[in-house]
């Protein structure tokens, strides 16, 4: 028999190895496949899902962070656009980690395994939003600091400059008094290792401000906004946990879930074809 005698008398003439009348894409509900966790797919099915869900995400990342780095190489102010891409990815990766759940549970469905095992995809939604909460408490500690100094700044704007100006002299002086006693030190004779360990305080000293916080704006200009301070730079955190994560997803879904064979299937005694007419090879 010819090759193409064989495909004209497959199910699907385009895909002549699609011998399992369910898995023809034709036969495939998108509407049912993305939001029905009760159902069933094929792995055909399965992996038709899984391959949208998985390109959405790496375009949206990687395309998305390259035409928005563009823009901005031109000159253009992008700020605006690098948010939206901030919200726009973690509303997408949250989305799609539901959705994938959601497809995970239907192959399960369908292979005669328990759909509790479609849980561990959601593992990287709930570890990066544990993530998200964490540093956002902690940049919003850091921004209650610069609130405070701000509005101790603001009830009496010279006195505050006087005051940790005042500071500011102090630990340059405490400097310099430290640095002229290792090197009175030296010059006595000890060696290097005691001069190391008496200038280590004003190493420690160094950095250090009077403004009630250690890096940030200053309390003598205006504060951003809460969202800008605590809410975006954060948003990293959440679907940097998802993608790294995922990646070790993945291989559990295309080695495991998506090869996972149909129950009952029986080989014949040629191993060709099962009873009921169906190949029981490869693609199972």
């Amino acid at each position: 028999m010819s090759d193409t005698s064989a495909n004209q008398g497959a199910l699907d003439p385009k895909r002549p190895w699609i011998t399992d009348p369910e898995q023809l894409p034709s036969k495939m509900d998108w509407f049912a496949t993305f939001l029905n966790p009760t159902g069933k797919s094929p792995k055909l099915h399965f992996t038709r899902a899984w391959s949208v869900l998985f390109f959405a995400g790496v375009i949206s990342w990687l395309g998305l962070t390259v035409v928005f780095g563009v823009v901005g190489a031109t000159g253009v102010d992008a700020s605006s656009l690098n948010a939206f891409h901030s919200y726009f990815l973690f509303t997408l990766f949250a989305v799609t980690s539901v959705l994938s759940y959601v497809i995970h549970a239907r192959r399960l469905n369908h292979a005669g395994k328990s759909p509790v095992w479609s849980l561990i995809v959601l593992i990287p939604l709930i570890l990066g939003t544990l993530s998200f909460l964490s540093s956002v408490q902690g940049s919003a500690a850091k921004y209650d600091k610069m609130y405070e100094a701000r509005a101790e700044f603001l009830e009496d704007p010279e006195g505050w400059r006087q005051e940790h100006l005042a500071k500011q002299r102090e630990a340059q002086a405490k400097k310099i008094k430290a640095r002229e006693e290792a090197e009175a030190a030296e010059a006595a004779g000890e060696d290097g290792r005691e001069s190391g360990e008496r200038s280590g305080p004003p190493q420690g000293q160094r950095g250090g401000r009077g403004g009630g916080w250690n890096s940030g704006p200053s309390a003598d200009k205006p504060l951003p906004t809460q969202e800008a301070y605590i809410v975006r730079p954060n948003l990293v955190s959440f679907y940097s946990t998802i993608v790294v994560l995922n990646f070790f997803v993945m291989f559990w879904s295309l080695l495991w879930v998506a090869r996972t064979p149909f129950p009952n299937r029986k080989k014949a005694k040629d191993g060709a074809f099962d009873s009921a007419g169906q190949t029981s090879g490869a693609f199972d």
